[in-house]
């Protein structure tokens, strides 16, 4: 009620392990969330003149999700499971259109957050550092960002991200979605 009463017309939401999911079930926790909770939530917010965004992450932060041997093939590290290996794109791309599909069902708003930020561990994996030694860095971030891209335009939304790592690396830039969102925290 305060943040609507503020002024504001969207609410950022990230729900990681608290999401509902169903064909991945495995990723929440104790403490998730009811469809029908966040159906009621998300409504509600609505009410008030808020757009409720999801962000799902899908390449950094996914400790919640890579720490399950069922996606440890994702991994960029064995030990460090805080990243997908952006070399993995064909093995994430099934993953995150169900995880994607899932949380937008219960999201109404035309934007989709899928995070991508604080990859630490950018180029970490052998493939991933020979990758990047031969074509850079940034072509290897912009390469998975665009096939996750892809996923939330089919879906009929407009992906958003966060901004650190292609204001870190922006060499190939022009080659994402022009339809991609950049925000910036700084």
């Amino acid at each position: 009620d305060k943040t609507a009463a503020d002024g504001f017309t969207s609410l950022l939401l990230e729900y990681e392990a608290t999401f509902p999911f169903e064909k991945h079930a495995t990723l929440q926790n104790r403490y998730a969330y009811t469809k029908e909770e966040i159906a009621d939530l998300v409504a509600y917010c609505n009410n008030l003149g808020l757009d409720v965004i999801p962000l799902q992450n899908c390449m950094g932060h996914m400790q919640y999700i890579l720490k399950h041997d069922r996606y440890a093939d994702l991994r960029e590290d064995p030990i460090e499971i805080s990243q997908v290996c952006p070399l993995q794109i064909k093995k994430a791309v099934p993953v995150f259109k169900e995880i994607f599909s899932e949380v937008a069902a219960l999201h109404p708003s035309k934007y989709f957050h899928i995070g991508c930020d604080e990859t630490f561990i950018l180029g970490h994996c052998k493939k991933c550092a020979a990758y990047a030694e031969k074509h850079g860095k940034s072509k290897l971030f912009v390469e998975y960002v665009k096939a996750m891209c892809e996923i939330v335009l089919d879906m009929g939304k407009i992906p958003v991200i966060w901004a650190d790592i292609i204001l870190k690396y922006p060499e190939n830039l022009g080659e994402l979605p022009k339809e991609l969102i950049y925000l910036d925290w700084n």
